[in-house]
């Protein structure tokens, strides 16, 4: 076409009918750009498919599936791309600390017990922060005996460590009590974070702490928590051992399996310390540094001085570490911190719908009975979760093994020797029949929260048939999340504060989908419920901008800090008060980012040791399994060197140095 302009008007001359290139196909035309928009329920859907960690590829065919076909989706793969990227491009418009708060500004909007903290340097830099919501602060009530705290995992390529608090619930399942940011891991840093986790729960400590060797961290503990009870982590110690000691499990060595084995199997102290004397002598390691050092620390890891400890059958920081295996999954080194944040949300909401499933479990289902005609076995599948009682089923099966070899009576009490048949090892057991109080060597009941089998003989010997009340231990029963707990501001925490939301979509979802596949093939019906959600979503926006106004939260600037912070001390240098400015930015940290990988020879070392299982057990080092269950490895060979004497349990008090 021919077009001039005279006096103002465009006058045609010439006009060429034909195209002058290729018509695109119909099937195609979808792909043009005048033909492609992403709706406002279109960005909705890709936001929540991102949000639930699929990827573009899946995300791009669930929502043409949907559509009926990707020619009547109306955008393309690389539409959705471009508007992922834009998205997170404007979610980090204040930067990451602009981001983090407001995170943080929404996140008390929605839980108003929502707990944070964070803490800056001279240079109005965020260094350290820790959060946790209301449900993280009830589960420490309720479960936060036993802590694992953990730092081995870093976020993103900025090498920042993530630190979590974890533990065990009333099914023996994970549950997070908070996490944290990290810009150095110094004991300054540390003593902070404790000190802030601490000022959340009110103050209550647990009663053994699990943590790896770091000695930045045993020093805040000291400082922070003397008398909590400190274990080290028995996977990060045999870790070390590879790394340090990597030159001694060559060939046919079986340096790691003793080493283990005087970890886990001795219950007498001296038979542990005459273990470990053979262990230096055997493969000549009397003045290795490193050995040395980990000695001075076997009240933290050996099990004869461990057994004192409660600890729920917890040996290492394992849980902490399973939680960052589901990180893992999501996390990619480019990770944004609102990306993080968002998958970290989903990974707390994976587990809590675990103990959902548990919770569903328990009343769905009959635990079996081996015992039905026993009134203790029927008084603990009422009381204890399927998960306990199995492990009371056991120790119940045991007090049949059992025989009473000796019998002592004094004014304060009755001592029992109790033998089990067709072992050697003797336990002695010590009860008080006006207060039906027990003790056993084994330490069962102080160590995990259970009564052992050798205790259950002794209840029976003296016809009691049931479980004494002050060894029901309240945290492994079904009303475990029973009472009240409280926040820094003294306020009880609910169950669940989006139980209301939780309530109202599962309403409305189905009514709506419902409605949608009604009409889609009728036109009639399809115009009336379109221009019926038209006027009724204009109305409801419309009542959410006055909602908005009412709570004055239509201000765009970044929010400042929650009246419960204080600045407790920079890691590095002067904290500045975070009520009297804010933050520029997180602080970056320098360095390589930190490796627990070792040398390929050392990996071949801890593969030819996999391999080798304890007969009736698997594979003694599939660390999952082994460090969170405790076994009997009374049977196993050292395969180095042999011990003579019997491995007899005696009641000894577990040293509470840190």
């Amino acid at each position: 076409m021919g077009l001039v302009n005279e006096n103002g008007k465009f006058k045609v001359y010439d006009l060429v009918e034909e195209h002058n290139h290729v018509l695109h196909l119909p099937n195609t035309t979808h792909m043009l750009p005048s033909q492609r928009r992403i709706s406002k329920v279109q960005a909705h859907g890709i936001e929540l498919a991102a949000d639930s960690g699929l990827q573009q590829k899946a995300s791009f065919e669930l929502l043409s599936k949907e559509a009926g076909g990707r020619g009547n989706l109306g955008f393309t793969r690389l539409d959705l791309k471009n508007y992922l990227r834009t998205r997170r491009q404007k979610d980090l418009i204040y930067g990451e600390a602009g981001c983090l708060l407001r995170y943080f500004h929404d996140q008390k909007l929605k839980d108003p017990l929502f707990f944070y903290d964070y803490q800056m340097d001279n240079e109005e830099q965020i260094t350290n922060i820790f959060w946790a919501d209301s449900r993280m602060i009830l589960d420490y009530g309720h479960f936060g005996d036993v802590v694992s705290f953990d730092t081995t995992y870093c976020i993103n390529k900025a090498h920042r460590p993530l630190a979590i608090f974890s533990g065990f619930n009333h099914f023996r399942g994970g549950v997070i009590f908070g996490a944290a940011f990290f810009y150095d891991e110094t004991a300054a840093s540390f003593k902070w974070l404790f000190e802030t986790f601490l000022r959340a729960n009110l103050q209550k400590k647990p009663k053994t702490i699990f943590t790896n060797q770091d000695q930045a961290m045993a020093k805040a503990l000291r400082e922070v928590m003397p008398e909590v009870y400190h274990g080290l982590c028995t996977w990060h110690l045999m870790q070390n051992d590879i790394k340090h000691l990597g030159n001694l499990m060559k060939a046919e060595s079986h340096f790691l399996q003793d080493f283990k084995s005087c970890m886990y199997q001795y219950e007498e102290v001296t038979h542990f310390e005459e273990a470990w004397s053979k262990l230096l002598s055997h493969y000549n390691v009397q003045e290795n540094k490193w050995l040395s050092s980990v000695y001075t620390l076997k009240e933290k890891w050996a099990t004869c001085y461990m057994n004192s400890a409660f600890t729920l059958g917890m040996r290492s920081t394992q849980l902490s570490e399973s939680l960052n295996a589901d990180f893992k999954r999501y996390l990619t080194q480019n990770i944004n911190i609102n990306e993080f944040l968002t998958h970290f949300e989903r990974v707390v909401e994976d587990k809590r719908y675990s103990e959902l499933v548990c919770e569903f479990n328990l009343r769905d289902k009959l635990p079996r009975l081996n015992y039905s005609l026993s009134p203790m076995v029927i008084q603990a599948t009422k009381v204890y979760t399927p998960p306990i009682f199995d492990k009371f089923q056991y120790e119940f099966n045991i007090s049949l093994a059992c025989s009473i070899k000796y019998r002592y009576e004094s004014e304060a009490c009755f001592e029992y020797g109790i033998t089990i048949v067709g072992r050697e090892e003797e336990f002695r057991v010590w009860f008080n029949p006006p207060q039906k109080a027990l003790s056993c060597s084994c330490k069962r009941f102080e160590n995990f929260g259970i009564l052992c089998g050798h205790a259950l003989k002794v209840l029976d010997a003296n016809e009691i048939k049931i479980i004494p009340d002050q060894y029901i231990l309240v945290r492994w029963t079904k009303d475990a999340r029973g009472g009240v707990i409280l926040d820094v501001k003294e306020n009880e925490v609910d169950e669940d504060r989006k139980l209301i939301r939780t309530q109202r979509h599962r309403q409305l979802w189905p009514d709506l989908t419902y409605l949608t596949s009604k009409v889609i093939d009728s036109e009639e019906g399809f115009l009336l419920v379109a221009n019926g959600m038209k006027e009724l979503r204009k109305q409801a926006e419309e009542l959410l901008e006055r909602e908005k106004d009412v709570n004055n939260v239509k201000d765009a600037s970044i929010p400042p800090l929650s009246a419960s912070s204080q600045s407790m001390g920079a890691s590095s240098s002067q904290p500045m008060s975070a009520s009297l400015s804010q933050p520029k930015g997180i602080k970056k940290r320098q360095g390589n980012k930190r490796t627990r990988c070792y040398k390929n020879w050392n990996k071949e070392v801890v593969n030819q040791v996999n391999s080798q299982c304890i007969e009736g057990y698997g594979n003694p080092f599939g660390f999952t399994r082994l460090l969170l269950e405790p076994y009997d490895l009374s049977t196993l060979s050292l395969g180095g060197f042999q011990l003579d004497g019997d491995n007899s349990n005696v009641n000894d008090q577990a040293s509470q140095q840190s």
